[in-house]
């Protein structure tokens, strides 16, 4: 025994095992392999280099039975001949080959598909799109003329109904140089340029000398027939109608942020027109930056024509000696306008 209690004949490293007396001249495969402390390193060069192992017993014994050929496996692991290669195409060029034209046939089959969604897509939308272009033209483009109206879906009206304006007079011309002259004594100017474009003219005039100051406008709306408005038969009279009981409401209650205060609202009876003609007044005063404006308006339709007549008359100015007007007269003027050019709309 040494100082520490080992037996000086005992085998060290490697080969040092409780049970292990091959004597050390024997090598390292004399020891058994469950009793190794390093196994040996399988030899990293190819078999068809130089110096490589040869097969042998002990050589396919140390091999795994995957890496085993066919003719050292045991007979029981052995495939008959009638089975084939028991992996064919196990190779990695072939097993890419195989995963390649696997997802090739995917990627074709999937764009096949798509394509075939595409076309439906397509054609679905193409025959909605020609469905709605269909209807616009059918329902909102008028017939011309004045003849009988295109009935659409139930009685929706498309075309002008007879005794509908198309277009409208004059603006600057239909009213007479003595009525100017009587509401507004003075050189007058006028607005330039005029709007008249067949179906809407409008003329505004402006008279500006100490101490009255005046501005009337009148102008006249054809309307078309308009199968959008939210209720009605889409005829031309009832776009107007529409128009004219917007107009009225914007007078009776204002925006907030229209900058306008709420009118007086009083109708109009006794119109040109008869029963086809509707009107009513609205007056209406503005204050800004301490100047005083009366306002007085005056809408009336005939028919499927607006036509509006404002008439302003500055009562006190900030600046200057302006002033003053009575909102009566300018009420009284407008109506007398107003019934002057509606008299020129009805036929």
């Amino acid at each position: 025994m040494t100082q520490h209690g080992s037996s000086p004949g005992r085998p060290r490293g490697r080969w040092a095992r409780p049970d292990n007396d091959v004597p050390e001249w024997a090598g390292f495969d004399a020891v058994p392999q469950d009793q190794r402390e390093y196994p040996r390193v399988q030899d990293a060069r190819l078999p068809d280099e130089p110096g490589f192992p040869p097969a042998g017993p002990r050589h396919a014994a140390q091999q795994s039975p995957a890496q085993q050929s066919p003719a050292q496996q045991p007979p029981s692991q052995q495939a008959p001949d009638w089975a084939g290669p028991a992996n064919p195409g196990t190779g990695p060029i072939e097993v890419f080959s195989e995963r390649w034209r696997r997802r090739g046939s995917d990627s074709r089959g999937e764009r096949r598909a798509d394509r075939r969604k595409r076309r439906r897509l397509y054609a679905a939308t193409g025959g909605g799109a020609a469905l709605i272009v269909a209807l616009l033209i059918y329902f909102l483009i008028p017939g011309g003329g004045a003849g009988p109206a295109n009935l659409g879906l139930g009685s929706l009206v498309t075309s002008f109904l007879p005794g509908e304006l198309q277009q409208v007079p004059d603006a600057c011309e239909s009213v007479p140089s003595a009525m100017l002259g009587q509401y507004l004594p003075g050189e007058l100017k006028l607005a330039a340029p005029p709007l008249n474009t067949g179906a809407n003219s409008q003329c505004t005039w402006t008279l500006d000398k100490a101490p009255a100051y005046r501005v009337l406008m009148v102008n006249m709306q054809a309307y078309s027939p308009n199968a959008l408005v939210a209720s009605g038969d889409g005829s031309a009279t009832f776009a107007a109608e529409y128009a004219y009981s917007e107009a009225e409401s914007a007078k009776q209650a204002p925006g907030p942020r229209s900058g306008q205060p709420k009118a007086a609202i009083t109708d109009l009876p006794g119109l040109p027109g008869g029963t086809d003609t509707s009107g009513f007044e609205a007056t209406q005063v503005f204050t800004v930056n301490g100047a005083i404006s009366d306002v007085a308006t005056v809408v009336v339709r005939y028919r499927n024509v607006i036509l509006t007549v404002v008439l302003n008359g500055l009562d006190r100015a900030n600046k200057g000696n302006y002033g003053p007007v009575s909102i009566g007269d300018l009420s009284s003027a407008a109506h007398t306008v107003a019934q002057e050019v509606a008299g020129k709309l009805v036929r």
